[in-house]
This record gives structure tokens, sequence and C-alpha cells, in this order.
């Protein structure tokens, strides 16, 4: 019996001791806290522009806050301590910041373009000795920026602003600055036997931005006709002085004569002369008790040429169709473009909420009169508040039935039945539409 009791005490004890083992391990153990919970992390910065659209000298400065210990990766790149980026082109770069625990805030950057200056070109000519000496000479020097070096074919590039060797003809002579921003002149040059020949060239310019009706007139003297006339710095030549279906730009024209003798070449600009063009609008407004985007506006135009397309936010984006719907109430800046990009001046249309019609007005002062007594208050009949707009509109097939076609009248239940008048201006309002606006 002794030894029984031991082996039943032994059995229990392990299996106390098993249960307290397995109960350690149990699934029932509370997860840790989330280190980032409650912490936001904003991330802030400066960027600096790159010299040119084809650099890479961007840069971006961010820090963040909200935390510590951060380190910066930029477009989920490798991790760095500091929030600086250099050597970036032109686009948009997100910025990631992380702290010690792993938590982690983003912003967005863009690295924009420095517009180039305006670099201008000069220079002087030496003549070649004939037609058919290389002996001509360009010696041309930049301004508007620094580091310049200079071309004649637009591909090769040297230190030094002359260029000799040159037979007679047309160059265009390059610089760029040290950013890669560029500006040219085409130079011409002749030889000491000929003439000096005088261009004159007139513009007409463009009905508009993106017509082609522009038109150049070319003639010279001081040489000997016929002449034949560039408009490309001398690339082509046509047997006529006027060029036509140009569009808007900057033209180098030079004349040359039968012997082969060159004008200066003169820069000439084509230009957009665009007509007044005079929009109005037309305005539907939102009707109470109707969509909220049930606004409208209908454009007409006087001036330009067809066919128009047409903005309701300044200019930013243009439609083929004069009518823009499902407007809300606001305002909108409206903008007319011709045929030849030529361009309104923005005009302001107001989208309102059309007032409350006479009708409707009058069969509410009815309903006032006669049913808000039962239809009002914080527990209106049937749950139909009457001083309530839209519950007027929506309920006014049942406001005829009741008031109007039952014979003897159930509006008002009690008393004397809505005169003859009354119920013929409800049926009025109910015929012009039903609408809060009717």
């Amino acid at each position: 019996m002794r030894k029984l009791s031991t082996t039943v005490v032994l059995a229990f004890v392990f299996a106390i001791l098993l249960f307290i083992s397995c109960s350690k391990g149990g699934g029932g153990t509370t997860p840790p806290p989330n280190p980032c919970a409650g912490v936001t992390i904003s991330v802030t910065g400066t960027t600096t522009a790159t010299s040119t659209a084809t650099a890479t000298n961007g840069s971006i400065t961010a820090s963040a806050s909200g935390s510590s210990g951060f380190t910066y990766s930029l477009n989920g790149g490798t991790a760095q301590s500091s929030g600086s980026f250099s050597n970036l082109g032109v686009g948009s770069y997100t910025v990631t910041a992380k702290d010690a625990n792993g938590c982690s805030g983003t912003a967005s950057f863009n690295v924009t373009a420095t517009p180039c200056p305006t670099i201008a070109v000069t220079g002087t000519i030496t003549q070649a000795s004939s037609t058919t000496s290389a002996n001509g000479a360009i010696n041309a020097s930049a301004t508007g920026s620094t580091g310049f070096t200079y071309s004649k074919d637009g591909v090769t590039f040297q230190a030094s602003g002359a260029f000799t060797g040159l037979l007679a003809g047309s160059y265009t002579i390059t610089a760029k600055d040290v950013n890669g921003c560029t500006g040219s002149t085409v130079f011409t040059v002749t030889t000491v036997s000929c003439p000096t020949i005088t261009l004159t060239a007139t513009p007409t310019n463009t009905s508009g931005p993106t017509a082609t009706n522009g038109v150049i007139n070319a003639s010279a003297t001081g040489g000997t006709a016929p002449y034949t006339y560039s408009k490309d710095g001398g690339t082509t030549y046509q047997a006529s002085g006027t060029f036509g279906n140009l569009s808007v730009g900057n033209y180098s024209v030079i004349a040359k004569d039968v012997n082969g003798c060159l004008s200066a070449a003169s820069n000439v600009t084509v230009g957009a002369t665009c007509p007044t063009i005079t929009p109005s609008a037309t305005i539907t407004n939102t009707i109470k008790c109707e969509a909220a985007n049930g606004g409208a506006i209908a454009i007409s135009v006087v001036g330009g040429a067809t066919p128009f397309t047409y903005s309701k936010d300044g200019g930013t984006t243009f439609q083929a169709s004069n009518i823009f719907s499902l407007l809300t109430v606001g305002n909108y800046s409206y903008v007319v473009k011709d045929a030849n990009g030529c361009t309104s001046t923005p005009n302001n249309a107001a989208v309102a909420q059309a007032p409350a019609g006479t009708l409707f007005s009058q069969v509410k002062t009815i309903l006032a009169n006669n049913c808000v007594s039962c239809h009002g208050g914080p527990f209106p009949q049937n749950g139909l508040n009457f001083t309530d707009d839209c519950t007027i509109v929506g309920q006014a097939a049942r406001i005829k039935a009741r008031a109007v076609d039952f014979n003897p009248s159930q509006m008002p239940p009690a008393g004397p039945p809505i005169s003859a008048a009354d119920r013929q201006k409800i049926v009025d309002w109910i015929n012009a539409g039903g609408k809060h606006n009717n």
C-alpha cells in the first residue's frame, strides 16, 4: 500500500511539472508593442536646379523630424546618414527617412532645370580672295555667360572662336557655355572681288501661334541679277524672294547674285498677330433638391478662326465642345482658343444655385397655411415635413392627389378644403415641372 501511494504522488507531481512547462511556451504570449505607433515622421527639404535640361548637377537636401537617428534613401536606394543627394538630373524623386526603430516617412521632390541665358554671338569676317580661294575667316565671340567653346558645324567645338581657311559661303557659328547652353549667328564670307549686296527682307506675321501663313519678302541690290534667296542661312536657295507658308520663328535670309556673291545674313523674325476673340457664356444654375452637379456653361464666340476649343480652368486643358456640364456651384475661368492657337482673355462664369421659383414659393405658402400644423415640427405626420423644400418637391404628386384630385379635398383633413385658387397654384407648379426653381 505504501509503494502504491508513492507512485501516485510522483505521477501527480510529474503532471504538475509538465503543465507548468507547457504553459511557459503557450500561444498566449503578449506581442511586443509597435515602436512606430503614434510616430509621425515628416520629411522636408530644398532642391537645387540643374544648370540645363540635360545636365546632372541638381541636388536635394532633405531633413526629417518626428523621431531621431535618421538615415535617408533616394528612390528606395541605399540608405545613408545624410539627407543630401547630388548629381541629379531633371525629374521627380522620393526621399525616405527611417529612424532607429525602422519607422519611416517620405516626401517627393521635383528637380527642375535653370533656364538658359540668352547667348549672343558676334564676330568679324575676313573675305576670301576669290570664289575658289579657301582663305576667308570668321573671328567670333560670345556674351551672356561664361566658359564658351565654339563650333561652325554644331558638332565639333573648340576653345577659340577663330575659324580660318574658309571658302566664300554662309557659316553658322554656335557658342556653348560651361553648362551646355548655346547661341548661334549666321556669318557670310564673301570675296574681295564681290560687290556689296544689300538685302531687304520684310516679314508678315502669321494669324496665330500655330498658323503657317507667315511670309517673308526679300529683295537685293548691289550685285549682278538674277538673284537667288535662302531663308535657312544659305543651305538652300530659290529664285523667288518670297517665302510663304511660314510658321512663327526666326529665319536667316541671304541673297546670292549670278556670280555667287552673297549678301550678309539678315535675321528675320516671323511673329503672330492674333485677332480679338470675344467669348460669352450662358449659365445653367444648379437646382435645389436635384443633383449637386447639375450646372452647365455654354460658350459662344465672336472673332477668331474656327474650329474653336474651350477651357473652363483658365486655359490649362481644352475640349472641342463649347458646353461644360455636370458642374457644381462655383466660379469657372473660361478661355477660348481658335484654330491658329490664338486665345481669348480669361473670363469668369459663376454657377450658382437657382433661387426658389415663384410657383414653388406659392405652393410652400399654401402648405404652411394649411398643412404644417400636422406636417411640421420634430415629429411630422407620416415623416413628411412640409417646411422642408426638398420634401415638398419629392411629394409633389402626393400633394396634388390629396389637395386637388380628391373631391372633397383631403388636405387639410379637418377644416375647409384648400381654395380653388390655391388648388390651381398647385396644378400650375406641377405642370411647370414641379421643381424648386419653377
